[in-house]
């Protein structure tokens, strides 16, 4: 399972933008950051290390104008496996972050710190406060099918992604050097 080293040309961003935001009252990636939504933030960071964002939204949900290209969920109200699988599928390259709406603050060092641990993996899903990070990571794009039959089943949490083979967990102490105070997760 080599991969040829990664270069923004080998590589796509997935931005998921959440669900109905229950608890939040409002949609996640609309709330103001220094005069600009969240999910601005987060594609601005992401930006510099990709070819292409592509960003999972609900059927009806409204987003700012991005330099991203838009799929809508299949089916609403399915949660964020079947969202990460179709970005996965959409994607152009072999490998993609995925990130969440509400990560405005996500490193750059994390995410090439995530590129050099993905060798000889299909994914690089960091753990951080004892809790697993699957919205700041990295997958390959073979990973959809496998993904999407997980929600076929009914599995709807991103936390089943770590049952996967060939996935690379990878502990907090190792990201320290990258994002010392975690403001990444």
């Amino acid at each position: 399972m080599d991969h040829p080293r990664l270069e923004s040309q080998n590589l796509s961003a997935i931005i998921l933008t959440g669900g109905r935001s229950r608890r939040m009252g409002r949609p996640k990636l609309w709330l103001p950051l220094g005069g600009a939504p969240l999910i601005a933030h987060v594609a601005a960071r992401v930006q510099p290390l990709v070819r292409e964002i592509v960003i999972v939204a609900a059927p009806e949900q409204d987003l700012p104008s991005l330099a991203a290209r838009i799929v809508r969920d299949r089916e609403p109200d399915l949660g964020p496996l079947p969202a990460l699988a179709l970005g996965l599928e959409t994607v152009t390259t072999s490998h993609a972050f995925a990130l969440g709406c509400d990560t405005p603050f996500v490193a750059r060092a994390v995410l090439r710190f995530l590129i050099g641990e993905v060798d000889q993996a299909d994914a690089a899903i960091p753990i951080w406060d004892d809790r697993l990070q699957p919205l700041v990571a990295l997958y390959h794009r073979r990973l959809a099918a496998p993904i999407g039959a997980l929600a076929a089943a009914g599995e709807r949490r991103l936390h089943a992604l770590a049952s996967l083979p060939c996935v690379r967990l990878i502990p907090a102490e190792r990201l320290q050097t990258c994002d010392p105070e975690g403001a990444s997760f």
